[in-house]
């Protein structure tokens, strides 16, 4: 998850060229500025502008919920958060949103990596 300084398609594109490594499939909704995905490896989207939200086993649900969360605790856990900070808060985010299942070993997670 990363704050982008510009959503045009060239701005995303970069991000993705310099964060994914080998990817197996990648899920997106149908946006335009998104079609380039298909570089990067098998691309499937939803257009839920025709209120398609899955097809087959393509859907964006999961980060449609990691997103909902992450506002969620915007609001109610770090109500004051600067531009400054919030690509900090949102690796904080990411991390415990990706190590959610493994909840026991989460603080030798975090020891391992300080």
């Amino acid at each position: 998850m990363m704050i982008l300084d510009g959503l045009k398609a060239h701005d995303i594109k970069r991000v993705i060229a310099q964060n994914l490594s080998e990817v197996q499939e990648i899920y997106s909704d149908a946006a335009i500025r998104l079609f380039f995905l298909a570089e990067f490896g098998c691309h499937q989207s939803v257009a839920h502008a025709y209120d398609e939200y899955v097809l087959g086993e393509a859907h964006v649900n999961t980060i449609e919920n990691a997103w909902s969360l992450f506002k969620g605790a915007l609001i109610s856990v770090y109500y004051h958060v600067s531009a400054k900070w919030l690509q900090e808060y949102l690796d904080e985010f990411a991390f415990r949103y990706s190590h959610r299942h493994e909840k026991a070993k989460l603080m030798d997670l975090v020891l391992a990596i300080c």
